[in-house]
């Protein structure tokens, strides 16, 4: 694949392809700073990465508000967050990420965001699974559904109280 093809269909791969080929150059006769060019290239591609960690954990925060406080009268807004969100992250993703995105770490730390926000509301959520219940391919599907996400929570989520459980507040 040509660079300017893969340019606009893995930004991530090109960037880390640029920034080796910049690396390669003699440095005799050469006026550029390669390592640093180089650096800011490989950043941009880091940047892809941290944005879209960032739109799968805010998806995952209200995916788990959802499962763990359905009765809540912001669950519609969920919904539509979660539902952007998703969608954003769609739109950002490229192939040469996959490997990159450390999805264990994206759901324990939306784990403890939702936690901690839904505790503010005095609504307990029980014990969620160690690994989260979606997969990557699920949560970068263009035709995810929030509801559907949620409902796979909230089936993977362990309580001795059936109350905590349904995320009643207390």
């Amino acid at each position: 694949m040509a660079p300017s093809q893969q340019h606009d269909t893995d930004f991530y791969r090109w960037t880390q392809d640029q920034a080796a080929l910049l690396r390669a150059l003699p440095r005799s006769s050469n006026l550029l700073d390669i390592d640093n060019i180089a650096e800011e290239i490989e950043d941009m591609g880091r940047a892809e990465i941290k944005e879209i960690s960032s739109l799968l954990r805010q998806t995952l925060v209200h995916l788990v508000k959802i499962a763990c406080d359905p009765e809540a009268p912001s669950v519609a807004h969920w919904v539509g967050e979660a539902s952007g969100l998703q969608g954003d992250a769609v739109l950002a993703y490229s192939p040469g990420l996959r490997q990159r995105l450390d999805l264990p770490k994206i759901w324990s730390v939306a784990k403890r965001n939702a936690t901690d926000s839904l505790a503010e509301y005095g609504v307990v959520v029980p014990p969620l699974p160690e690994e989260c219940p979606l997969t990557l391919d699920q949560l970068l599907d263009a035709n995810f559904s929030p509801r559907e996400a949620a409902a796979e929570v909230s089936a993977c989520t362990h309580s001795d109280d059936t109350d905590q459980g349904q995320g009643h507040r207390r």
